[in-house]
């Protein structure tokens, strides 16, 4: 039947070409475990003959530091003698100088090239390059070699190519895109590392000024300024002592601003030890503190949710929410009935913590400032403060990995939001 005819046709072609992808892949793994053994064999007779000219430096070294090169030169040519498998030796003086050359009638068909570096006291004092006849080492197995290479050539290229082809479309090029990609995303990292860290050797290189140059005449300032009211306060009218005031004024608060950047760059390198945190404590115990250091004409009324918890690190946090509410301390002191609350609510599928009060509030278009350094919304005869607080709220909340913001309209109070995602 020549349906049936065809079948089997087909089917006899599809075994013959299993077998031969079979016969092929043996004949492959064959030809690796022989390179692995050629390999092995490679690995074993360079370190012995590394070990051979080691032990050929050790007992020329006297010669060397006598610099008796006569001694070196019938020493290199005895060794090359006594051993059958080395076909040249070659002694190299540091300088370049060729202080022993010598080889045998024939150079081997096979031959494994091995440079030694002779040592002393940390020292290069000659170096030792021989060539060896490998062909020895390999007797055991050369004829494998030779019989799987005939055998299995032709198979091999094909099956080569082919796995080539194949391999090219379907692993090659795409593991070629992703590797080129990598390099790229790894060198931005290196450059985006190697500018952190200059960053932080400025900012470090910052503090240390601040810190130890500008405080010294600050002090100065403020001590003379001191110092000039108290002795000399009676011959000065009443303008020479608001001066002076002032200027005492300006030296504290200088310092103060001072201390308040460090605080803010110190933000950025402090290490972060995430738990679980009850805010619901570390708000009302920010809140008590604020009453009893500064308080109000009147009662505050304050509504602290009680169970909000989160992982966070708790000196971080605890800083970011006693400036938080410290805010909505000082903003309500001129409010008829001040009130302060802190409460968590889920929103798209995340928890928001939310600081609220009903003080003077602030206008929206200038919202943009309120997390940028020495940026206030409202003057320091009106409100004191620094104008650092907010900006480490926010570098507090980044470090988190979440983020910080604000709704608000002048004289009806202020709500700030913010989420943690550490």
């Amino acid at each position: 039947m020549p349906v049936v005819a065809a079948t089997r046709a087909t089917n006899r072609r599809a075994l013959l070409a299993f077998i031969a992808v079979l016969v092929a892949l043996v004949l492959a793994f064959e030809g690796v475990v022989v390179w692995l053994q050629r390999q092995h064999l490679l690995s074993d007779a360079q370190e012995e003959v590394r070990n051979e000219m080691v032990l050929l430096g050790e007992l020329a070294m006297d010669a060397l530091l006598s610099s008796d090169y006569a001694a070196v030169e019938r020493l290199v040519k005895t060794w090359l003698d006594r051993h059958d498998y080395l076909a040249r030796i070659t002694a190299v003086m540091p300088n370049g100088f060729v202080l022993a050359d010598f080889s045998k009638a024939s150079m081997p068909r096979d031959t494994l090239p091995v440079s030694q570096e002779i040592v002393f006291n940390g020292r290069v004092v000659m170096t030792l390059k021989t060539v060896s006849d490998f062909s020895v080492r390999e007797t055991g197995f050369a004829e494998i070699v030779y019989r799987a290479t005939l055998a299995a050539i032709a198979l091999i290229l094909l099956l080569g190519w082919l796995l080539w082809w194949t391999l090219q479309r379907t692993a090659i090029q795409p593991l070629e895109t992703e590797i080129r990609a990598r390099a790229v995303q790894e060198t931005q990292l290196r450059q985006r590392t190697l500018e952190l860290e200059a960053s932080i050797q400025e900012l470090e290189s910052f503090s240390y000024s601040v810190s130890h140059d500008l405080r010294g005449p600050l002090r100065a300032i403020d001590g003379y300024s001191h110092a000039l009211t108290e002795d000399y306060g009676h011959v000065l009218d009443a303008t020479a002592q608001g001066y002076i005031a002032r200027t005492r004024a300006a030296a504290q608060r200088m310092g103060l601003l001072i201390d308040e950047l460090l605080s803010l760059a110190r933000m950025a390198r402090q290490d972060m030890h995430v738990t679980d945190v009850d805010l619901s404590a570390l708000a009302r115990a920010a809140l008590a503190h604020l009453a009893q250091v500064e308080p109000h004409p009147g009662p505050v009324e304050i509504l602290v949710e009680e169970g909000v918890h989160a992982n966070a690190d708790t000196a971080l946090i605890g800083i970011a929410l006693d400036n938080l509410l410290g805010n909505a301390w000082k903003y309500t002191t001129r409010t008829v009935a001040p009130r302060i609350g802190f409460r968590a609510l889920r929103q798209n599928g995340e928890t928001v913590y939310v600081v609220q009060d009903n003080g003077a509030g602030f206008d929206m278009q200038y919202a943009a400032k309120l997390f940028q350094p020495f940026q206030r919304l409202h003057a320091p005869n009106e409100f004191a403060g620094s104008g650092i607080g907010l900006a480490t709220v926010q570098r507090i909340i980044a470090r988190h990995g979440g983020r910080v913001w604000a709704e608000a309209q002048p004289g009806q109070g202020a709500t700030f939001y913010f989420t943690l995602t550490p």
